[in-house]
């Protein structure tokens, strides 16, 4: 029988690295979402989205391939911005032999609660390629303003 000399380095340095295997699994998950940013996921498959915020205005970017304007559904109550849309299953031709399927299809929600108060009179929302933006400007209220600082001289 060898005898082996105890590395406590490496040990650290395997768990740490079976901790951010298994952190990276779950992270990437369907099912793991930040309760802020994803309030509701009652539908079969979820739009990857975007969330910029700029000075003025919040800027949300949402991928959503395949489907029409009508589609997709926006709303905005008490600062949370709902996205709610449906994506129609594509009938599969008789005789056609699929073997294989990644996209999804169904419905899908989306709940995103902005930090600031926003003016819902001016809200945008465009749709290009499979792609909707969406522009919520900021209340002024809510804005940084630049205090200018007074010498007591």
């Amino acid at each position: 029988m060898a005898l082996t000399r105890w590395n406590p380095t490496r040990d650290l340095e395997r768990a740490w690295s079976d901790f951010d295997r298994l952190f990276n699994r779950l992270t990437s998950s369907d099912w793991f979402s930040d309760p802020d940013m994803d309030v509701s996921d009652t539908g079969t498959w979820r739009p990857a989205i975007d969330l910029t915020e700029h000075e003025n205005e919040y800027v949300v970017t949402a991928e959503v391939p395949g489907m029409e304007e009508d589609d997709v559904h926006i709303s905005l109550k008490d600062n949370v911005l709902t996205l709610k849309g449906e994506k129609k299953f594509e009938q599969e031709e008789e005789g056609e032999n699929r073997y294989y399927r990644e996209r999804r299809y169904g419905n899908f929600q989306r709940m995103i609660r902005m930090d600031a108060e926003i003016d819902s009179d001016n809200v945008q929302a465009e749709y290009e390629n499979g792609i909707l933006t969406i522009t919520l400007p900021k209340t002024k209220e809510t804005m940084a303003k630049e205090i200018p600082v007074k010498s007591k001289k």
